[in-house]
């Protein structure tokens, strides 16, 4: 779900490559192939660009998710959510599953509080690209009738929810519709509130975890 750090950390100056460095994540909802694998009959710099960025996020989602900073931090958020199901929270959902996207969700924020017109850029570059093009690639990579794919690609572009994330109770109902797409029931007022009043928490402790070297750019 860190959708913004794929771009901060890979993005270079085709709109194309970009937008593949977050279809592989965006591509989920439609049907087919959950790995994307590229096999073009006809090779065209647009569709190269596009699977050049895939790999990247491939590439970066392995490294990311073993590294000691997700580890860690994931791990300490769900000791706090744990803490907080003795309360009677969270016990419709999934405490590992929330600390994971909770994880990711919080590198974006930092990036947002390092360098705020990184959304910018973001969106700029998924605005330049052609969704009947992507859909073509999704076509040639393993998917289906991707017309799922479509709908999301084009909301999502348009809402740019990843501003939200610029506060805390941003982030908490960004992780609720998250929740709900992958049919966990809905957070109460309650858990939302834990939520927001908690990610200051994490937040300071995401600063303060190490970081690893191909992370660097958030330090400078």
């Amino acid at each position: 779900m860190n959708y913004l750090a794929h771009h901060f950390f890979y993005a270079e100056e085709d709109p194309w490559h970009n937008t593949g460095l977050v279809l592989p994540d965006l591509s989920r909802a439609a049907p087919g192939r959950r790995k994307l694998l590229w096999q073009g009959k006809e090779p065209d710099p647009k569709d190269h660009q596009i699977w050049i960025g895939c790999l990247k996020h491939y590439e970066a989602d392995d490294w990311f998710h073993e590294s000691e900073y997700f580890v860690s931090l994931s791990a300490f958020i769900q000791t706090d959510l744990e803490k907080a199901r003795a309360q009677g929270l969270f016990y419709r959902q999934r405490k590992w599953f929330l600390a994971h996207l909770l994880g990711e969700m919080l590198l974006d924020r930092l990036i947002l509080e390092k360098e705020a017109s990184a959304v910018d850029r973001f969106y700029q570059d998924l605005h330049q690209v052609e969704t009947d093009r992507l859909v073509k690639f999704l076509l040639d990579s393993g998917k289906q009738e991707p017309g799922s794919f479509h709908r999301l690609f084009e909301g999502f572009r348009e809402a740019e929810f990843l501003r939200h994330y610029a506060s805390n109770r941003g982030i908490a109902g960004s992780l609720n519709r998250v929740v709900q797409r992958t049919g966990q029931e809905a957070m109460d007022e309650a858990e939302l509130e834990f939520l927001t009043g908690n990610l200051d928490s994490w937040i300071d402790r995401a600063w303060k975890t190490k970081k690893p070297v191909r992370m660097n750019r958030l330090l400078v």
